[in-house]
């Protein structure tokens, strides 16, 4: 074969390979597009359909089956599906006029993935065995379908019952940007790997055919080149096989043109190099030997440089796992990873009969430290509890292990205040109140946190596995509803659960949801308590309290609702509508001509907040009445507060003309000092103590003594729950003449209160009073 043939076959061939190269690269670019193009637009639709998120919350399979239609818009698309959280499948459509594929199992596709991860998962059409997704798989294994799984999901708090698509909506409309989201399930889209790979080979195949063309164009054209150009050269490839076996000594002498010329002044240099190249092979030969050591040596250190990027890297994995799965602050496990760990135990317990007890711990006094001390101070109570619940735990090994995940979750930190203890294979469920009781010793113990000496109040709830709850959700929902109990029984804040507290549970969760309409729908009513001056008989001012009359249940207590309202962040919100509704119906009463000096609220810690001064301005320009006729009645825990913002609000609102008062003053732990540097108008005595003083001479003292000390400090007594006639003689008797209660009158309605504005109204009654008075009131036990 000619060198022209050689040479123009070699170089069709190259190009031909080179589109072969080209086509299959072109097929490999077209797959990986076609597949981004249908990840991104899946993901795309579902950002742009919110209504998801609820329909998977809800179960609503009839909206999903709907919503999924979208979803297999896609010519690859062959089936959407919905899952809930749990991976139970919801919904699932089929693109009409596709082969029937089988579904892979939810575990299977979710499988090495982790809850809030997207993945693509490939399938063995045939066999059901995974496989790889990319191009180079699909053109050799033959058919495959390609999950698409993409998490759901929402900012809503889904452990919450009774959520509403509005919830939902104000959720996504809010802006929050919070980072704390939640998956609320989960969507599957699949592709069939074949009609992605068929539409990827045809765009490669018409490269290939295009090169192909080229090739035998070119193969032509560089044969007749060739044939002109290398007739010359016969003659010397005889000559250069002499040259190379050395047997030609002399120059060369070639006839033809100037390329031949260099030719064979080529071939001369050659002869003439051999000796040359001797001598220089030798030299070469050295220099190498020195480059290959110094290239290795550079190998060696690019080698240790990936090591410690490898090591940097794994680091870095490390801290993202523990930050995802551990409490920043505690160290201990977090929601999650107890979530995912007590999930495990509990089904190796359930294969082996063992015994499980979860403790769950509310330490009910954090939230007041958080507000009187800070937040540092708050974190630094967290840290003691926790050790102290740690050691605790230690020490009672023998009476409960953990044996099973592989993960020590035995002490977790939920959220806040809440803490829970995990005990397994226990020989009784009498065990687990042993260490229940351990940890509330222990807890309960004076702990000093920023120069304070603090005594928590721990409340622990104690359920039982399998008995109580067979998995993680119901386990805990037990283990907190005893938990809720223990905090307000008050006796020994140590609760095992029951059947009846399930009960309570879940009307406390009906309560809750009823609050919830009952403020969105204006269901909620102020009465009114008069307070009176037992000098005048006149009413010279009311406490607005808080009632709501239920439809089905009735009247429900305001110590009930308050404290759901204050468990589940409705305080604020509460409080604000009753300082509206407060201030409205002043101003109703003064446009009808009645004369009432002022309105009293009670203002909560969670009221008080960066913008509660600009709240009441507002409430007050809208209502049209004067500041002074506002009364705000404080509590401790926002008078113990040792931030200077505190007192700057306390100033801007004396400063404003508004009314302040101390509710229930004494009942907290609040230091006296906080009289001198806060703006007071009055201090309002507890029932609780009126009760005391019945009972015992220090009791009585002790109201005298309030009564004297506000009465030195310029500061008015109100004294609230007067209830019989013995307390309203003592007293008078001892110089307070501002009187609420019972006594002289319920609270009652808005037109049920108009009447008693009228001047000196309960003057006949506060007279009677007065006449029946016995010969001398003093500091002495009341008679009730």
């Amino acid at each position: 074969m000619s060198i022209a043939t050689r040479f123009s076959l070699l170089f069709a061939a190259a190009i031909a390979v080179i589109g072969i190269v080209a086509g299959l690269a072109t097929a490999a670019r077209e797959y990986r597009v076609q597949f981004e193009r249908a990840v991104e637009r899946t993901e795309s639709r579902l950002l742009g359909n919110p209504g998801l998120q609820y329909f998977i919350y809800s179960e609503d399979s009839a909206k999903l089956t709907t919503a999924l239609e979208d979803f297999i818009a896609e010519q690859s698309s062959v089936y959407a599906q919905a899952f809930s959280g749990l991976g139970d499948k919801l919904a699932q459509v089929k693109r009409p006029g596709t082969a029937d594929i089988k579904p892979a199992a939810f575990s299977l596709v979710r499988g090495p993935l982790m809850a809030a991860d997207t993945g693509l998962r490939s399938f063995d059409q045939r066999t059901g065995a995974p496989r790889d997704s990319g191009f180079w798989a699909a053109l050799t294994g033959g058919s495959s379908v390609i999950y698409h799984s993409l998490p759901v999901f929402t900012e809503v708090n889904t452990g919450r019952s009774g959520l509403t698509p509005a919830d939902f909506a104000i959720a996504l409309t809010s802006g929050s940007g919070s980072p704390s989201q939640r998956v609320v399930g989960y969507l599957h889209v699949v592709h069939d790997g074949g009609v992605v790979r068929a539409a990827a080979l045809g765009a490669g195949l018409r490269v290939f055919l295009f090169s192909l063309g080229l090739a035998v164009v070119s193969g032509l054209l560089a044969w007749v080149f060739t044939r002109r150009v290398t007739r010359p050269f016969r003659d010397l490839a005889n000559m250069a096989d002499s040259v190379a076996a050395g047997e030609v000594r002399e120059l060369i002498k070639v006839e033809g043109g100037g390329e031949l010329q260099d030719i064979a002044r080529l071939f001369n240099s050659v002869i003439q190099g051999f000796n040359d190249s001797r001598k220089v092979h030798e030299v070469d030969k050295h220099l190498l030997s020195l480059k290959v050591e110094e290239r290795s040596s550079q190998l060696t250190e690019r080698d240790e440089a990936l090591s410690r990027v490898v090591g940097e890297a794994e680091q870095a994995q490390s801290r993202l796992h523990r930050l995802a799965n551990y409490d920043r602050l505690t160290a201990l496990p977090n929601r999650n990873l107890l979530t995912a760990q007590l999930e495990l135990l509990l089904k190796l317990n359930q294969r082996n009969g063992h015994t499980l007890a979860l403790l769950f711990i509310d330490l009910a006094d954090f939230k007041r430290v958080n507000d009187s001390l800070g937040l540092s101070a708050g974190d630094q109570l967290l840290l003691e509890a926790s050790k102290r619940i740690i050691r605790t735990v230690r020490d009672s090994d023998p009476v409960g292990r953990i044996d099973g995940p592989g993960t020590d979750i035995n002490v977790a930190r939920l959220s806040g205040d809440e803490f829970t203890v995990i005990l397994n294979q226990l020989d009784s469920p009498t065990s687990a109140e042993t260490v229940a009781r351990r940890l509330h010793q222990n807890l309960s113990q004076a702990m000093t946190v920023d120069g304070h000496e603090l005594v928590l109040h721990p409340a622990i709830g104690i359920a039982i596995s399998p008995g109580d709850g067979k998995d993680v959700e119901s386990l805990l929902k037990a283990a907190s509803v005893a938990k809720f109990h223990a905090k307000q029984t008050g006796t020994d804040g140590i609760q095992m659960y029951t059947a009846s507290m399930g009960k309570e549970g879940e009307e406390r969760i009906r309560l809750e949801s009823e609050l919830r309409k009952a403020i969105e729908n204006n269901a909620l009513s102020l009465h009114y308590q008069p307070q009176i001056d037992t000098h005048s008989g006149s009413v010279v001012g009311a406490e607005a309290l808080l009632r709501w009359n239920h439809p089905e249940l009735g009247d429900i207590p305001p110590g009930t609702f308050v404290a759901i309202a204050e468990d589940i962040g409705l305080m604020r919100q509460l409080g604000d509508w009753a300082l509206v509704e407060a201030c409205r119906q002043l101003r109703e009463f003064t446009d009808q001509g009645l004369k009432l000096a002022k309105m009293a609220i009670n203002v909560s810690a969670e009221q008080f907040c960066d913008d509660f001064i600009q709240r009441v301005g507002s409430a007050i320009d809208q209502s049209g009445i004067e500041p002074r006729q506002l009364e705000l009645g404080l509590t401790e825990a926002i008078m113990c507060s040792n931030d200077p913002e505190t007192l700057a609000a306390l100033r801007m609102l004396k400063e404003s003309g508004v009314y302040l008062s101390v509710d229930d003053f004494g009942t907290g732990d609040s230091p006296l000092g906080y009289l001198a540097r806060f703006p007071l108008d009055e201090l309002k005595i507890s029932r609780s103590f009126l009760l005391e003083a019945t009972r015992s001479e220090a009791g009585a003292r002790l109201v005298t003594a309030i009564i004297a000390m506000a009465r030195h400090l310029g500061l008015k007594v109100l004294a609230t729950g007067v209830e019989t006639e013995a307390q309203f003689h003592f007293l008078t008797g001892n110089g307070a003449h501002l009187i609420q209660g019972y006594l002289f009158c319920e609270p009652v309605a808005a037109e049920d209160l108009a009447p008693m504005l009228t001047p000196w109204h309960f003057v006949d009654q506060v007279q009677k009073l007065a006449d029946s008075a016995p010969d001398s009131a003093g500091a002495e036990p009341l008679k009730s």
